[in-house]
């Protein structure tokens, strides 16, 4: 129905919208199935899984709907297991920046000048980790310098999403109504677009065209 023309467009809009929505809800009631703290790392991986099925042609919502609680349910303790030690990671970095802060001004300089770093290379690692994790099968630890790894290789995407992610904080800060909707869906097939563009040129730099297997 509506396959062409200005009503196709609107049909695939209206349909695309409804598509977010609701996957933000699932994440929203999955989040909190777990407690939170044990439901919104499955509920993350579940659904950079679905916006990569939907961005290879996946369409259908009810298929979508389904495969995300499957890979919830499939995924718990693994997610959990990332999703912890990002946790306890943002902690400690939290607490020694918060020493380093209390410290007299010029002592601590070459110290929060890498904590800084730090800081950074975590908020890469917090962005791109369950984009990695739904990507690639690895052993755990290889998720994490591979999610690093990724940004330090392709930097200019690194920065794109970084930037993206900032103009849709600030979208949503500006219009708050559409966060409780959109924020964690748009926020999501946003970040898979910009990785499915890094996981296609590592896959051309590793199999130049005339040699993939």
């Amino acid at each position: 129905m509506y396959k062409n023309g200005w009503k196709g467009k609107l049909y695939w809009a209206a349909e695309f919208i409804t598509m977010l929505a609701v996957l933000q809800l699932m994440w929203i009631g999955l989040t909190l199935l777990g407690g939170i703290v044990l439901g919104i790392a499955p509920a993350t991986v579940g659904l950079f899984s679905v916006m990569r099925k939907r961005l290879q042609g996946e369409d259908g919502l009810k298929t979508l709907t389904k495969l995300y609680w499957q890979t919830y349910k499939k995924e718990w303790i693994q997610a959990n297991k990332i999703g912890v030690t990002l946790i306890i990671i943002g902690y400690f970095l939290v607490l020694n920046l918060r020493i380093l802060l209390a410290m007299p001004a010029g002592s601590n300089f070459i110290m929060l000048s890498i904590m800084t770093l730090v800081a950074i290379l975590y908020g890469v690692l917090c962005i791109n980790i369950f984009q990695v994790f739904t990507h690639y099968e690895l052993p755990f630890l290889r998720y994490f310098s591979t999610a690093i790894l990724l940004s330090v290789s392709f930097p200019i995407q690194a920065i794109g999403s970084f930037l993206g992610v900032f103009v849709l904080y600030k979208l949503f800060a500006f219009i708050p109504g559409l966060l409780p909707f959109f924020g964690i869906s748009v926020t999501v097939i946003f970040l898979t677009w910009m990785s499915s563009q890094v996981f296609k040129m590592k896959t051309e730099k590793e199999f130049p065209e005339g040699q993939q297997v």
